[in-house]
């Protein structure tokens, strides 16, 4: 009777520990561990607005009408701090035009585009600090040099990605009230917090994964900056995405390949290819095709690599590049930075260390406020909401 006593509530154990597998989004196949975008265990911060939903559809209605209510009182906006707000003017890429909405505003949208929301929270607010870093230099200077009357624009290509409220909805899906307050908290926490040397906005960069080491700035963007120097990066290895294959027959290389160097056969290819040189921190710097010396840089844009940081190995078909990493490597690693916050370290502390030589600033300076017209509020009028002028915000 013990016995069976203790099958049943082995069962009921393995049945309650599957609930909450599925109420935290957790997966259950291969292609979805394949596609898990951030470490599984995080996936807990979803645990309470799931198990909220799940409850009211038994608790009497009178208590879920409070859920509802509570729910719905969620601020929509970042609260006001009795500052003027600073105004970013932002080209749209998907909707060509330029909008004005207020830095807050356009942060939480940096934020939440480039850097999964279920990370540490210390590593959303170093997130938080360089988005606001990086639009502030280009303020101080000419904007967007691709968009006339643009501060920055939402190419990530070339300046960040911006998420809008409609996207981040679709893309959170019933977790958007979580995602979202936890964005908004990385940004309200570090509000005002810059990034600078020698009293100036820094040149911020950033990527997925460095593959366990930054790389030099010269490397990659010709121009050697005292913070932009390769640092160890530890902790990346479980982040998704860390290694991956990307297999190319030389038929399909040469094609990709003409606009460089031309009419090349895929036998040429075959014969040729092989790896020139290796920078510092033991990425790929030039490879050797057809006579033709090409940075791997250049090689890693054409064939759609994910990083210079790879081995190859090939067979009577093709070339098979075993990456390490995931972007160009310079600045601070967002998988890194997860990491350590994971480790206990701060967001100060994560942009000290991809950083190194920076002092983190938290009034914005006279040059920009002279340059943007923000100034203090030191009357008793109407608060500004922060909103986005023709943007809501998160």
């Amino acid at each position: 009777m013990r016995k069976g006593r203790l099958h049943t509530w082995f069962c009921i154990l393995v049945l309650v520990l599957a609930i909450v597998w599925r109420m935290i989004g957790a997966p259950v196949n291969v292609k979805e561990f394949q596609d898990l975008q951030t470490p599984f265990w995080q996936a807990r911060i979803l645990l309470p607005s799931r198990l909220q939903r799940v409850l009211l559809q038994w608790i009497p209605v009178h208590l879920s009408e409070l859920f509802e209510k509570e729910k719905t009182e969620v601020s929509l906006v970042n609260a006001d701090d009795g500052k003027e707000p600073v105004w970013v003017n932002v080209f749209l890429a998907e909707e060509n035009r330029v909008v004005k909405m207020t830095m807050a505003g356009y942060v939480c949208g940096v934020v939440a585009a480039e850097m999964p929301a279920a990370y540490h929270m210390e590593a959303l607010k170093a997130q938080a600090v360089a988005a606001r870093t990086r639009v502030m230099k280009q303020m101080m200077q000419d904007g967007c040099s691709a968009h006339e009357g643009a501060d920055i624009c939402t190419d990530s290509t070339h300046c960040q990605a911006y998420a809008s409220p409609a996207s981040c909805r679709e893309r959170w899906g019933d977790s958007y009230t979580v995602y979202r307050d936890r964005v908004l908290a990385a940004e309200e926490q570090t509000r005002n917090c810059w990034l600078s040397y020698q009293k100036q906005p820094i040149t911020v960069v950033y990527h997925a994964i460095s593959g366990g080491r930054t790389e030099n700035a010269q490397t990659v963007f010709s121009q050697a900056l005292p913070y932009l120097v390769s640092v160890e990066s530890r902790g990346e290895e479980q982040a998704a995405g860390f290694r991956q294959d990307a297999a190319y027959t030389f038929e399909e290389m040469a094609e990709k390949l003409s606009g460089l160097l031309g009419t090349v056969e895929p036998q040429d290819i075959r014969r040729t290819f092989s790896v020139g040189s290796y920078t510092e921190t033991g990425r790929v710097h030039t490879v050797q095709i057809a006579g033709r010396e090409v940075e791997a840089t250049v090689l890693r844009a054409l064939l759609g690599l994910r990083s210079t940081w790879f081995s190859l190995s090939c067979d009577e078909k093709g070339i098979t590049f075993h990456q390490q990493g995931y972007g160009h490597g310079v600045g601070m690693s967002q998988a890194g930075a997860n990491a350590m916050a994971g480790n206990g370290r701060s967001f100060e502390d994560i942009l000290l260390h991809y950083f190194p030589g920076v002092t983190i600033e938290n009034e914005m300076n006279e040059i920009f406020l002279q340059r943007t017209g923000y100034l203090r509020r030191d009357d008793n009028a109407a608060k500004q909401p922060v909103l986005a002028e023709t943007q809501e915000a998160l």
